[in-house]
């Protein structure tokens, strides 16, 4: 099965640049298309003169958004697979090559997924993607207001990131749902006519569309473990205005009339269990009865839910230093319990990063 990369630009020619040759570095002979929406000259001529003679660089008209984007690419090339790469991801060594086993091995997966890592040294694993549904955004409401539907919610998401943190590299992790950064895409699971992304979405919500088609349709999505990427991601307030334009189209798209919309209690003040605040290294003490196989997360959410996690063992925490770099300031929180993934109630030991502490 032959692939073709897929970069989109919008004003970062050096992080394409950078991005591009990880996919070279990683497999040399790959197809690698590369569309900028930066309706800039300037910013196109960079591009030229950065990427590797065996790009194909599409400069579109204006600026089409994300999934757009990856559609016309993907009108460029007859590959059997899309490999779908963003600015800030670095693919490492053997990615492709164990992503195309994976899809020749299940004729059932639409798409797969390498383990990604927040920081070059790869010592932060990011967290499965959610399925956005209308019963989950209820239960995220629920869960904010009332210790026992956290418990809940906590549990059920935690197994899930835990059950992929912890795969050994020979297996392959059935998830509900793939990010769009870095993602291969089986392309006969479209039908004839139908393009990989909802032009539609301008940004954001167009891969958990994909994913949500393709899971009706009876196809299945996983994570390869054996297949490495680092995506340096950053937390970003500009990407809300984005996302709040993308919602609506997605939900009403899918869950038009569902029950479970508009459900949400009304606005309350948060209940939350008691965070442990973290003012230095000294308090990143395991409970010895953690402290043969653990994992320790961290999320700008309370839920816990997106978390970058550290798997380890021992006595000691590491310092956060990749994810306070990468969530910026806000305060963070954190929790460390047994590394087991049927370990469904909210247990072990919770801490609170506070920006003014750091």
């Amino acid at each position: 099965m032959d692939a073709c990369a897929v970069l989109v630009n919008f004003r970062g020619a050096q992080d394409i640049a950078a991005a591009a040759a990880s996919v070279l570095a990683d497999s040399p002979g790959v197809e690698l298309v590369v569309v900028d929406n930066s309706e800039s000259e300037v910013e196109a001529a960079q591009l030229r003169a950065l990427l590797p003679p065996q790009a194909r660089l599409v400069v579109a008209s204006h600026n089409l958004g994300f999934g757009a984007a990856c559609n016309l690419a993907l009108e460029h090339s007859s590959a059997a697979a899309a490999w779908l790469v963003n600015p800030d991801v670095r693919v490492l060594p053997g990615c492709l090559q164990a992503l195309l086993a994976a899809l020749q091995a299940d004729p059932r997966l639409a798409a797969v997924a390498p383990r990604q890592t927040l920081d070059l040294e790869q010592a932060w694993q990011l967290p499965p993607s959610t399925l956005p549904t209308a019963i989950d955004r209820w239960a995220r409401a629920q869960a904010l207001s009332s210790l026992r539907s956290r418990r809940r919610f906590v549990g059920a998401a935690r197994a899930l990131a835990v059950r992929l943190w912890t795969a050994a590299d020979g297996e392959v992790v059935p998830q509900r749902a793939l990010s769009g950064g870095a993602m291969l895409v089986r392309r006969a699971c479209l039908d004839p006519r139908e393009s990989l992304f909802d032009p539609r979405y301008f940004m954001y919500y167009e891969d958990s569309d994909f994913c949500l088609r393709m899971r009706r349709r009876g196809w299945r999505l996983a994570a390869v473990p054996a297949a490495r990427a680092v995506h340096l991601w950053r937390l970003g307030s500009h990407k809300d205005g984005l996302m709040a334009q993308s919602e609506p189209l997605y939900f009403a798209r899918h869950f038009a009339g569902s029950r479970w919309l508009g459900r949400e209690p009304a606005a309350a003040a948060q209940v939350l269990p008691p965070f442990r605040p973290v003012t230095s290294t000294a308090d990143l003490q395991v409970p010895p009865a953690l402290q043969r196989a653990w994992v320790f997360e961290l999320s700008p959410t309370p839920l816990l839910d997106p978390a970058a996690a550290f798997v380890g063992s021992g006595a000691v925490l590491p310092w956060p230093a990749a994810v306070m770099a990468a969530c910026g300031p806000v305060p963070l929180f954190a929790r460390v319990g047994p590394s087991r993934a049927d370990v469904q109630e909210d247990s072990g030991l919770l801490l609170r990063f506070d920006s003014k502490d750091r």
